[in-house]
C-alpha cells in the first residue's frame, strides 16, 4: 500500500491554490469584459498591478521550481498588460496577457506548491 495514497494534502498546498483561486476569479470578469470589446482600449492597470501584489505575496510560500516558473511568467505578463493598459493599447493585446496570466495559475493550482 503507498503511504503517500493515505496522506492528506499539506495545508500550505490547499491555502496557496485557494489564494491563486481567488486571484483568478477575480481576474476572470475582467477578460469577459475586455472580450467582448476586444478594440476598445480599456485595460485596468492598476487591477494587474494590485494582483501582481497579491501574486508576490503568494510567491513567498512557493518551493516547487515548476510553480515559481509560472508564477513568474504570471507576473512578467500582467506588468506587460499593465503597461499596455496605460498606453492606451487595444484590448485584445491586454487581452492575450491576460489570458496568459490565467494559463499559467491554472497550471500553478495544479502542482505542488
Amino acid at each position: 500500500m503507498l503511504s503517500g495514497a493515505q496522506q492528506s494534502p499539506c495545508p500550505r498546498n490547499h491555502i496557496t491554490h485557494h489564494v491563486i483561486k481567488d486571484i483568478a476569479d477575480k481576474l476572470r470578469p475582467h477578460l469577459i469584459r475586455l472580450n467582448e470589446c476586444p478594440t476598445d482600449k480599456c485595460g485596468d492597470a492598476a487591477l494587474y498591478i494590485e494582483i501582481i501584489a497579491e501574486i508576490e505575496t503568494v510567491k513567498k510560500q512557493i518551493t516547487n521550481h515548476d510553480c515559481l516558473c509560472a508564477i513568474h511568467n504570471a507576473i512578467n505578463h500582467l506588468e506587460k498588460a499593465a503597461e499596455l493598459s496605460k498606453s492606451a493599447g487595444l484590448n485584445e493585446e491586454v487581452l492575450w496577457h491576460l489570458q496568459e496570466v490565467m494559463a499559467f495559475l491554472f497550471k500553478v493550482q495544479n502542482l505542488p506548491t
